[in-house]
């Protein structure tokens, strides 16, 4: 997949994509309700209040966060991901404004054969970009949501990324979700990571 992106955000993704080497799944596994995962590699768990039924893995050095879930059968995407959203980003980012205005990204395909949905959204502040991305698992009758919350990018360069709805993703991020992801189905990596892009600089 070709993606044209400005020069400071190809430097960017380029830069997080060099660390795709030492990313990848740990153990000892990972649970979140019934489902056991792989514990992304260099991300720490976050503590969550108890009544929050997701896990969050927090990478400091990329300011991304990988987010776990398996809500129950009847639950609404749409609220559910608000929540996680706030969430993650308020343990993220405790000293921003957590005042965003969000704008959909076009969501890309899929990487497992048991994935029957998802989104992108970006996010501003007004000094903060951020980026959600998640996907969603229909995998042995259970629902299952992995997905990553980043910083996209700070004040004039977020506000221009955001208005012009450029979108993108983040390397450590994804490589973390497509681990967990496989660690849960058992499928096996391909010869390509779904992650790995073709940027062009423009």
């Amino acid at each position: 997949m070709k993606m044209k992106i400005s020069f400071p955000f190809a430097l960017i993704i380029l830069a997080a994509a060099l660390a795709g080497s030492s990313i990848g799944a740990k153990t000892p596994d990972c649970t979140v309700g019934n489902v056991h995962f792989a514990c992304p590699k260099n991300f720490k768990l976050v503590p969550l209040e108890s009544t929050q039924n997701f896990s969050l893995f927090y990478w400091k050095k990329y300011d991304v966060g990988v987010f776990v879930a398996s809500p129950a059968s009847d639950f609404d995407e749409r609220t559910f991901m608000t929540n996680v959203t706030k969430t993650s980003l308020t343990k993220m980012f405790p000293k921003e404004s957590q005042s965003f205005s969000w704008e959909p990204v076009d969501y890309s395909g899929r990487i497992s054969k048991f994935e029957i949905g998802g989104g992108v959204a970006q996010g501003f502040n007004g000094s903060l970009g951020v980026l959600v991305k998640y996907r969603r698992l229909k995998f042995n009758g259970r629902d299952i949501i992995v997905g990553y919350a980043s910083e996209f990018g700070r004040g004039a360069e977020a506000k221009e990324a955001f208005g012009r709805g450029l979108g993108g993703d983040s390397m450590p991020g994804c490589y973390a979700a497509v681990d967990v992801i496989y660690s849960i189905t058992g499928e096996k990596m391909p010869d390509n990571n779904p992650c790995d892009l073709v940027v062009t600089i423009r």
